[in-house]
């Protein structure tokens, strides 16, 4: 690693990913899909910078030069819609291949911020720190910031996962490494602030706890199709999917909800009833043969072995 200045945000690495700046082993495991929701702010923290949006860009960025997830696009959310509503309303020119409906792609976990507390004061005078509306006194140029980081699952809203974090300016994150490609723009502007380095160090931790907390999880996917002998699965070398790794197949299971309440219960799993080996890959597919057991159909779920 070297240093290009004094500041701690012009850091380089040589590591091709993240993780070595996080303290994370390096990857080769399969990705998994998951969408940021945009940061809510309940800190009662003014100040001319827009900390959610800010803060949402730097989660995204992070997660995505681990090298672990895909990250789907949820922020600009809003705007995609109403493109594509333009389109099948009739109000704008009709074009093939453009704004079409039904093909956003989902993701299975959900991860939700709130801003907690932010403490900063990056103008000589004593801004201090408001957490739910009160206030303690801080002196000099410094920041800190506490988050609520949580991981939903998005077909059931079960809460997986949730963790409390601290991050503070020149925090112990920000010294492990950073690299200023992962921002860009307004986010890398803000991200050199005092009250950035803070927001950075939360964003490092959150990751690392995201990580980690995924390492148990297993790799999913279903059946997009069969065709003759090959198995087609939605899966490619954007997941790390490689030739050669056998999977399992499960029917369609049930998901149990209340009657009364519609809360989800449980989740009953579908029986096993194939195992099937990678034979080649996409981007966003990969081709399969079976192996054992019965031919798979469309829909069926694929799991790691």
């Amino acid at each position: 690693m070297s240093v290009a200045s004094a500041n701690p945000f012009s850091r380089k690495t040589d590591a091709k990913d993240g993780n070595a700046d996080l303290g994370l082993p390096p990857y080769t495991g399969v990705k998994h899909a998951i969408a940021v929701v945009p940061f809510e702010n309940t800190s009662m923290w003014k100040s001319s910078i827009d900390l959610q949006e800010n803060m949402t860009g730097m989660l995204e960025n992070v997660l995505m030069s681990t090298g672990r997830f895909v990250v789907v696009e949820r922020e600009n959310m809003g705007s995609t819609l109403n493109e594509q509503d333009l389109q099948s309303g009739g109000r704008a020119a009709q074009a093939g291949g453009v704004a079409q409906t039904g093909l956003i792609r989902s993701a299975k976990y959900l991860a939700r911020a709130q801003i907690l507390g932010v403490e900063a004061n990056e103008s000589g005078s004593d801004v201090g720190l408001n957490i739910k509306g009160v206030r303690l006194g801080l002196g000099g140029n410094k920041a800190q910031m506490e988050i609520l980081i949580k991981i939903f699952d998005s077909t059931t809203s079960e809460l997986l996962a949730s963790q409390r974090i601290v991050g503070k300016a020149g925090g112990r994150s920000i010294s492990v490494g950073y690299t200023e490609d992962w921002f860009s723009g307004d986010i890398g502007g803000f991200s050199k602030t005092p009250i950035g380095e803070a927001a950075f160090d939360c964003i490092a931790q959150a990751v690392k706890f995201i990580a980690q907390k995924f390492e148990d999880y297993q790799f999913d996917g279903s059946v997009v199709t069969v065709a003759g002998e090959r198995i087609v699965i939605n899966r490619g070398s954007n997941y790390n999917v490689t030739p050669g790794m056998r999977l399992q197949v499960r029917e369609v299971g049930e998901i149990l909800t209340d009657p009364e309440t519609g809360e989800v219960l449980d989740r009953l799993e579908g029986a096993v009833s194939a195992t099937i080996e990678v034979s080649e890959v996409k981007e966003k597919i990969a081709y399969c043969k079976l192996l054992s057991g019965e031919m798979p159909k469309k829909g069926d779920s694929v799991l790691g072995i």
